[in-house]
């Protein structure tokens, strides 16, 4: 004792932490933790070439600075500036960034096919371009699909159908309450805009983009299909494994793409645009020759196939060298096959 005062003794972390269980029933950790190693991710990028740039304001970099909001564009206090939209599936998000309109991560919703085809564009004459990942997928990898952004991306496609057509009404029993199912309302709702946009427009970028998407899940559901059959032996015997498949996938696949562009009022056949298995004349030989696209809308070709089919196949040079002047040849495989399966072959240079 000095001075007259009692020592106190100091309490242990250990105590304390002790103290603490007993008064709340949760536990202090007392190891020491080495200190959490900082990644940082740079969102800003340019989604034609996937090459880097600086924020902010770069094109389509993903952010707009703030200094760009003025009069009445300015977001109200406490009122979200934009509705929830779909992640992109190719692009990870800058959390700070506005998603959707044209301040952040556009949807992963391709408007062309080239957008499909990373590269397409530049490519040269007879490149094989294959179909980027997730192309098209409505989630992406990370399957991020909430009711509330099905519900939004709803009523985004919705909005933008009746932009064109304002007599459009979407018959629905109701939001759709399983992941399956919202995708499915938001695959039918893509179909009925790019019909609207064919029909009332002349556009035929959205269409060329759903045809595919449709094509990709009617092929991988006929293969599946397919095999089950051909082993329970309910397919042709005298024909080989992939013959039987390949003809199987053929009649089922052109027989719903047929189905699909009368559901949706979209003409097809001899003369038009769009074409379900039509000949294709070349007539710029003495001879007329002709081959058949699987589907053919405007200058977009697709065959749909087990095989692999290179740009020196004569049919790939029969869809090129036709009348109707194919821009690319899209190859349709079951994806079952493996990545890269499905890619398009860019017409070839003279």
């Amino acid at each position: 004792m000095k001075n007259g005062l009692i020592p106190i003794a100091r309490k242990s972390l250990h105590a304390h932490a002790f103290e603490h269980y007993l008064r709340t029933g949760r536990r202090i950790d007392l190891q020491p933790r080495r200190a959490a190693i900082e990644r940082k991710f740079n969102p800003y990028h340019d989604p034609d070439n996937g090459q880097f740039t600086f924020a902010p304001g770069g094109r389509r970099s993903g952010t707009s600075p703030r200094s760009s909001q003025r009069g009445s564009d300015a977001p109200k206090p406490g009122v979200s500036a934009n509705p929830a939209k779909l992640l992109l599936a190719q692009y990870r998000p800058n959390p700070r960034a506005r998603i959707g309109g044209n301040r952040g991560p556009a949807l992963n919703d391709p408007m062309m096919l080239e957008r499909a085809f990373p590269g397409q564009r530049n490519a040269p004459g007879s490149s094989i371009i294959a179909l980027a990942d997730n192309a098209l997928d409505i989630t992406g990898p990370s399957r991020r699909l909430t009711t509330e952004l099905a519900d939004a991306e709803v009523k985004e496609l919705i909005a933008q159908i009746k932009q064109v057509d304002p007599d459009f009404r979407y018959q629905s029993l109701g939001p759709s309450t399983t992941l399956e199912g919202q995708i499915n309302e938001i695959r039918d709702l893509r179909m009925h805009r790019a019909a609207v946009r064919y029909n009332k427009l002349g556009d035929m970028g959205q269409l060329q983009v759903e045809v595919l998407r449709r094509m990709q899940i009617s092929v991988d559901r006929a293969y599946d299909n397919a095999i089950k059959l051909y082993e329970s032996g309910h397919l042709r015997a005298s024909l080989s494994r992939s013959e039987a498949i390949g003809n199987y996938i053929d009649r089922s696949v052109k027989a719903e793409m047929k189905r699909l562009f009368a559901r949706h009022g979209i003409e097809h056949g001899a003369g038009k645009q769009v074409r379900v298995a039509g000949r294709e004349y070349d007539t710029s030989r003495s001879v007329r020759t002709y081959r058949i696209p699987d589907v053919r809308v405007g200058k977009m070709a697709y065959d749909m196939t087990t095989e692999r089919k290179l740009p020196s196949k004569p049919q790939i040079r029969g869809f090129f060298g036709a009348d109707f002047g194919a821009d690319s040849a899209v190859i349709v495989r079951p994806t079952q096959l493996g990545r890269g399966s499905t890619y398009a072959i860019k017409r070839p240079r003279k």
